[in-house]
């Protein structure tokens, strides 16, 4: 889930979300992307990740313009999946890395 982007990106960002190798079943599940800058600020990204094959476990996310900026770059990325009371993360272990340039 690494990835590197300039900023004001706003085209869309796949992912598929991978358990021991295999696509992780997104349905019934509440999925929501926690995106932190480098001074660990929570950037807003209420409605801008979507689930595109729930089976496949692929989504999408649709940044604003101003959720990239090169001033606090690099950004941690991890997908939350949540299903009643439980809570997983993809990554699992250290965050996904995205770089933002100018």
């Amino acid at each position: 889930m690494n990835i590197s982007v300039v900023e004001g990106w706003t085209g869309d960002l796949n992912f598929q979300l991978l358990a021991d190798g295999a696509a992780y079943n997104l349905t019934g599940t509440t999925v929501t992307l926690v995106l932190l800058d480098s001074n660990g600020a929570t950037i807003d990204t209420t409605g801008d990740l979507s689930v595109t094959d729930a089976v496949l476990g692929k989504v999408r996310y649709s940044p604003d313009a101003g959720d990239f900026r090169a001033s606090v770059s690099s950004y941690s990325a991890r997908v939350k999946v949540a299903l009643g009371s439980q809570v997983i993360f993809f990554p699992s272990g250290a965050p996904g890395i995205w770089t933002i340039n100018k």
